[in-house]
């Protein structure tokens, strides 16, 4: 588990970057990851925008009108899966991937081509009352992490204005909204074999 606290247009942003327990992996071992996670998010509090991704190893299906899980997911929950919906429903966390509507090409986060598998595994989570707008959360095909994994991106848009985050985001007037020149990375540099080492 990577945890960064940093500032971003006047918002404080806590980003995780998590790689999880296998779904093979016995009970005690999968509560206690999950228990390190949940304290992690306990102690970041509420003052703080949060936002966690990775590969959860879990399969977290579909949901209609839910607030921790969207409708546009797999149909397959796992063990993980569940543990992990129970995560984002004690922390009022919400599983981001499966409120954006996309062609399964661009929803599936790992694959094994040999045994034509594919799963939604690996997650942007954000809490469920966010001053962030995220746009989209897709998969970007041109690239992998290791061999099996495409990576995962998201689109937010930060608000300008109000910066306590316990006053409503609703009196932020229109004219306050920027939408911000976003930085521009070079991720190609990670087909690099020099560079891909370090992922």
């Amino acid at each position: 588990m990577i945890n960064l606290h940093t500032n971003l247009f006047g918002k404080e942003l806590c980003i995780l970057g998590i790689h999880a327990i296998s779904d093979d992996e016995n009970a005690v071992v999968k509560e206690d990851f999950l228990g390190k996670l949940n304290e992690v998010t306990v102690e970041i509090g509420n003052s703080r925008e949060i936002l966690i991704a990775g590969d959860f190893n879990s399969r977290t299906g579909k949901k209609i009108n839910d607030l921790a899980v969207g409708p546009f997911g797999e149909e397959v929950i796992n063990d993980n899966g569940d543990k992990l919906i129970d995560t984002c429903e004690q922390n009022s966390l919400k599983i981001l991937n499966g409120y954006f509507k996309h062609k399964r090409i661009h929803q599936y986060t790992w694959h094994q081509d040999t045994q034509e598998l594919r799963s939604i595994i690996d997650y942007i989570i954000a809490r469920q009352n966010s001053g962030l707008k995220f746009q989209d959360v897709r998969v970007f095909r041109g690239m992998t992490v290791g061999n099996d994994h495409y990576l995962v991106t998201a689109k937010i848009l930060f608000l300008y204005g109000k910066s306590n985050a316990n006053e409503s985001r609703e009196n932020i007037p229109d004219c306050a909204v920027e939408l911000l020149q976003s930085p521009i990375y070079n991720i190609d540099i990670l087909r690099d074999e020099s560079t891909s080492f370090f992922i």
